[in-house]
């Protein structure tokens, strides 16, 4: 109980805490003994997050220690399984004095095949299927070449995109797409006009109704659009006709000539305004309500 605070004799809680973390202190105080071989490790800071830290660094070391010697073991069996098949092989003093009787050219031609080989998993060499799979090998790096390349291209063109949406969104943050300062007034006096139209909708309707039921026969968008254009090419006519009175200011010196030509055109010009005015006046009778009797 040495190693309990005070505070840890009235608290079973506490006491646990103080106890695990003991115990973890002895461990990492064994592993670090067991990596500094029995030499005292520097002086550092005891606290809990100097624990948590040692700690993970313990399981880490273990673990690849443990994976290190596993490793090991393998080579060594791989090895040992090696050398008792050259043991057992009848045919090793034949390929050892073979290799021993190759030029410094064969070793290096056999060396080259070996590693061919176990590069491209073939235990045993076969030229053919050697060269196959190099010229497989030689296409699939081809292929990934021209697939890099296109990705490459692919990757501008997607870049010269985003950098034309940024631009665009750029524009779009500026002043020239900014609602105006005063847009919540507008929007009052819109829906003010909005309610006030509406209000007179039904006054519109009847009056529209009333129009109707006077003239005998409904008046139509299509009507009013026929009789506006009629009137606006009789008033062109008049205008053209005003035009060419106008012209008339070198009328012959015969008073009597020139008199008699300007009746005749007075006389047109009164017909044609006289028409004006009774499609005008047609016009307003149609579309003014009569009182009833």
């Amino acid at each position: 109980m040495a190693h309990l605070s005070p505070s840890a004799i009235f608290s079973p809680s506490v006491a646990r805490q103080q106890l695990a973390a003991a115990k973890d202190w002895n461990y990492v105080d064994s592993w670090l003994s067991s990596k500094f071989h029995g030499r005292t490790p520097p002086a550092f800071e005891r606290n809990n997050d100097t624990l948590k830290v040692l700690l993970a660094l313990a399981t880490l070391n273990e673990s690849a220690d443990e994976e290190r010697e596993l490793l090991a073991r393998v080579e060594v069996k791989a090895l040992q399984d090696l050398k008792a098949r050259e043991e057992g092989d009848p045919n090793t003093e034949l390929l050892n004095s073979i290799e021993e009787s190759l030029t410094r050219e064969g070793h290096a031609s056999l060396d080259a095949l070996s590693s061919l080989s176990v590069t491209l998993n073939q235990p045993i060499p076969d030229i053919e299927k050697l060269g196959r799979t190099i010229i497989d090998l030689h296409i699939s790096s081809f292929e990934l070449d021209q697939a890099a390349e296109r990705v490459s291209i692919l990757g501008k063109h997607l870049k010269g995109e985003l950098e034309r949406i940024n631009g665009l969104v750029e524009d779009l943050h500026g002043e020239d797409y900014q609602p105006p300062t005063d847009l919540t007034r507008q929007t009052a006096d819109y829906q003010r006009k909005i309610k006030g139209l509406a209000a007179k909708l039904p006054e519109l309707k009847d009056r529209i109704s009333s129009l109707s039921a006077a003239s005998g026969t409904p008046i139509t968008v299509e009507d009013v659009q026929v009789q506006e254009q009629n009137f606006r090419d009789l008033m062109s006519t008049v205008k053209e006709l005003e035009i060419q009175v106008k012209s008339y200011h070198g009328l012959p010196q015969d008073t009597d000539l020139a008199r008699l030509e300007l009746e005749g055109l007075r006389v047109e010009l009164r017909d044609l305004t006289h028409q004006r005015d009774s499609m005008f006046e047609g016009l307003v009778e149609r579309e003014t309500p009569r009182k009833p009797r």
